[in-house]
């Protein structure tokens, strides 16, 4: 967007890469691209060397070598809060001196120190021969307004050196709000299945740092919910549209920053408050453990979290989210308050059963959620009601109320799809549908969760029936199209939606109610339908053990297939009774292979 973002690549327009490509090629913006692109800027102490294997080869001809963008291009720094240079150079400083970029605002008529920030040769997961420089700007309080130069030092102090420039542009700031935590819980769940105290001890002070963050930079600790700081996460939309449908951009704002990537939660953002609640219960058991286990000598030092303080914490976030991100009308989670204090609430289904799996919704919260989900409670207002939210029957939609005003800057046209083909307005992924089964079996019960997971079943088996999904799907003659390998629609259900494999896990996870904890056990509480009084899931790996489990409501029967390594400690909801043995308990030690029946006594 001309004076708003810049961007030069340095190849031949044919053989600019990606997306950006596809984009320069269909404008024919040749100025911004190979050769064409080199002539405008400007050098001081370097020469051009011209475009060579898609790169800018450059020499430098005295000290300090710098370059300058070109007049006539300038960009807005709200929009710009990273820059990035995709660069190489011939060797390394060798006064350690570091290169920086300095910058000149309208008003300004030279350039100062003042305005600097530096930058360094980093390699990201996405560098390949290239280094790529990233810049964090938006920190810097001169980093304002319009932004007319931009002079990069390349090499400053130096004069016999030689570089190659792939490209360099602005960046906007698309960071996820949900990766700390999400990378917490995953570490915790892989460690309690697994047992792998080598991993713990790689990764427990980045779990603690991960949680830090969350803490201190997204406000966990201030405000008992997260507070999106970062810029153009602030939960505006980009754009809004007049009553006669002229459409004005607010650039800068609406960048997406979880996996509901048109949508523009942020700023008190209960999408993000859901997962910070979980981690850090996750990271107060995990602390726990590691205290209660002095020989596995896992770091603890000054990073170390008190699990006491975590859960006193947590229970204060639970109390905050609740009446906060509450709508009292509506009985359900809005998704944010935005930085201007307006709520937003488009019938988020997934949004309400997360608050459910990681148990930040109080117990009257959920009951609500699930009326209104389940088609007990019509919502006024709502594009969809009733058995009507399960249209898709694989799962209830993602929203329940039509949107075409509140998205981020990529989708500006909402209203040009009908309500239903688009994932994140009236859609639906198949493997969110876990979290409905879950939020069902705790809140309806069992035979409520079961009688779902048959029509799920009866759905799949018509797919297969017909072919599979593509087929089932294709000529929209169900009523809308599926999303992937670079299309959109409405049904997230194949190609890049990996997550379909979470509905399976609702049958160990659910219904036989296994959780492994970080203290070393596992525990069995198992909760069966009428229509289903016996589960047996087989192959069950906990701590390099695999394990046959078959269950009723008051029957388990463990087989054993390995000789563990270290005891293993089952965990029963009450009392129960080990049969031929004299044992009677809640919590048993497992020692040998073999088959291990067991009773509840109460």
């Amino acid at each position: 967007m001309k004076g708003k973002t810049v961007g030069w690549h340095f190849q031949p327009l044919k053989s600019v890469r990606g997306w950006i490509g596809g984009h320069l090629r269909t404008w024919n913006r040749k100025e911004y691209t190979g050769e064409t692109a080199a002539s405008l800027w400007e050098l001081h102490n370097v020469k051009s060397l011209g475009i060579k294997n898609n790169s800018w080869h450059l020499e430098a001809t005295g000290p300090s070598p710098a370059i300058t963008t070109p007049k006539g291009y300038s960009l807005n720094a709200f929009d710009s809060p990273y820059l990035q240079l995709r660069w190489k150079r011939s060797d390394a400083s060798l006064h350690h001196t570091v290169p920086y970029v300095e910058w000149l605002r309208e008003t300004d008529t030279d350039y100062s120190s003042d305005r600097r920030v530096y930058f360094y040769p980093d390699k990201t997961p996405l560098s390949r021969e290239y280094q790529h420089s990233i810049m964090t700007m938006y920190r810097h309080p001169q980093w304002q307004g319009k932004i007319k130069r931009i002079r990069i030092s390349l090499a400053p102090g130096e004069s016999e050196v030689t570089f190659e420039i792939d490209s360099f542009f602005t960046v906007y700031d698309t960071r996820h709000t949900i990766n700390n935590p999400i990378f917490i819980l995953a570490s915790c769940r892989y460690f309690n299945w697994t047992g792998d105290l080598d991993f713990l001890r790689r990764q427990i002070n980045r779990m603690r740092l991960a949680l830090r963050y969350q803490q201190t930079v997204m406000g966990g600790l201030e405000y008992n919910h997260i507070r999106n700081p970062w810029p153009g996460q602030d939960g505006l939309p980009s754009w809004h549209k007049d009553d006669n449908g002229k459409l004005t951009f607010n650039s800068g704002h609406g960048i997406g920053n979880n996996y509901w990537d048109i949508l523009p939660f942020g700023w008190d953002d209960l999408y993000a408050t859901n997962q910070y609640y979980a981690a850090t219960l996750a990271m107060a058991e995990m602390e726990e453990a590691i205290e209660q286990n002095p020989g596995w000598n896992i770091p603890l030092g000054t990073t170390k979290l008190d699990p006491q303080q975590l859960r006193r914490h947590a229970r204060q976030v639970k109390e905050t989210a609740n009446p906060l991100f509450w709508n009292e009308q509506d009985g359900r989670f809005i998704a944010c308050i935005d930085k201007n204090d307006n709520k937003h609430d488009y019938g988020y289904t997934f949004l309400n059963l997360d608050a459910i799996w990681y148990d930040l919704a109080n117990l009257g919260h959920g009951q609500q959620i699930m009326d209104w989900i389940s088609g007990k409670r019509i919502i006024k207002g709502d594009t969809s009601s009733g058995a009507d939210i399960y249209r898709w029957r694989f799962g209830p939609r993602a929203t329940t109320r039509r949107n075409i005003e509140w998205y981020g800057q990529g989708w500006w046209a909402p209203e040009n799809l009908d309500w239903g083909y688009q994932v994140q307005d009236g859609g639906a992924v198949l493997g969110f549908t876990f979290y409905d089964l879950w939020a069902r079996l705790q809140i309806l019960g069992p035979d409520n969760a079961w009688q779902r997971l048959t029509e799920i079943l009866a759905w799949e088996k018509e797919v297969h029936s017909e072919g599979g999904y593509r087929k089932y799907y294709e000529g929209e003659k169900r009523g809308s199209t599926l999303q992937g390998g670079g299309t959109c629609g409405g049904l997230g259900i194949d190609h890049e939606f990996y997550e379909s494999s979470l509905l399976p896990s609702i049958i160990p996870y659910g219904f036989l109610g296994l959780r492994a904890r970080s203290d070393g056990s596992l525990v069995i509480n198992p909760r069966l339908p009428k229509a289903c009084p016996e589960i047996a899931v087989n192959n069950i790996l906990y701590h390099n053990v695999r394990f046959d489990i078959r269950v009723t409501n008051k029957t388990i029967e463990l087989n054993c297939k390995d000789l563990p390594l270290d005891p293993i400690r089952v965990v029963f909801e009450g009392t129960w009774k080990r049969r031929k043995s004299g044992w009677y308990g809640s919590t048993c030690v497992l020692n040998q292979a073999g088959i291990c029946y067991f009773t509840q006594c109460n």
